[in-house]
């Protein structure tokens, strides 16, 4: 990477936590993201998760109906003004379902200042994607680096948009809509790849932070994202695994291999 890159996310490790992964595996040399907070608590996730996720073994695929169960951001922000959590080193992701609950969200971040703030436009399991047209606009006048996370596909006038406000950061992408909700895991990965080089092929993608994620299991699959056009490489489904809330180890490898595809 060129010694004269301008990061929009100032500390960004090369290697992401998906949300809302962050929320409980944080290895040391990865940068966890915490989320998806909505204004209002959403209950039900366990039952959610009991319920509807389902491995799909052919396809190694997971697929979900939870949609943002989450307790809250004010859950979130009241840990944080009681030093209970720091998000200096961390993106606290968001969604709103309509533009009072984007703006009031904005403005709940602003006060806890995190790394980033990741603006979640595209979960399949809240309804139809709809967002106001000065959502980006406010969102940089936080003064908080944005990431827009974008679905994986029918993004291009968001993308757009983005850009028009100001934003060069992307996450691609979200999960898959299916007809039992959303996919991840390895049909993901194809859709996010092609994602990917479509943004960094347009006329703004010199200048655009990618971080690049779904269905990445092996070290292999880091170096596709990175040979797509990926800056940075999102574990999401690969930390579905009890072990690690005991020992992050088996993620160090994954670490190494994102800096190094990082620093090419």
């Amino acid at each position: 990477m060129a010694d004269d890159y301008s990061h929009p996310v100032p500390g960004l490790k090369p290697l992401v936590i998906s949300a809302p992964f962050g929320n409980y595996i944080q290895p040391k040399g990865a940068t966890p993201t915490l989320g998806t907070f909505t204004l209002h608590r959403r209950p039900g996730r366990v039952w959610r998760i009991l319920k509807t996720v389902r491995y799909r073994r052919k396809q190694q695929a997971w697929v979900n109906q939870i949609g943002l169960r989450n307790p809250g951001i004010d859950w979130l922000t009241d840990r944080v003004t009681r030093g209970r959590c720091d998000v200096s080193d961390k993106i606290v992701s968001i969604h709103g379902f309509d533009a009072g609950q984007w703006f009031a969200l904005l403005e709940k971040i602003a006060e806890i200042r995190p790394m980033a703030v990741e603006l979640n436009m595209s979960c399949p399991n809240v309804g139809e994607i709809d967002w106001p047209p000065e959502l980006f606009a406010r969102a940089v006048e936080t003064g908080i680096p944005v990431v827009v996370k974008l679905p994986p596909v029918n993004y291009q006038q968001m993308a757009e948009q983005a850009l028009a406000a100001g934003i060069c950061a992307f996450h691609c992408c979200n999960t898959l809509p299916v007809p039992e909700g959303g996919m991840s895991g390895r049909p993901l990965k194809p859709v996010a790849l092609d994602c990917i080089r479509d943004l960094r092929s347009g006329p703004n993608g010199a200048k655009l932070t990618i971080v690049g994620g779904g269905g990445i299991y092996e070290l292999s699959d880091i170096d596709d994202y990175a040979n797509a056009g990926a800056d940075h490489f999102a574990l999401g489904t690969k930390t579905m695994n009890p072990m690690l809330l005991l020992t992050h180890a088996p993620l160090r490898k994954f670490i190494e291999q994102a800096r190094r595809s990082f620093s090419l």
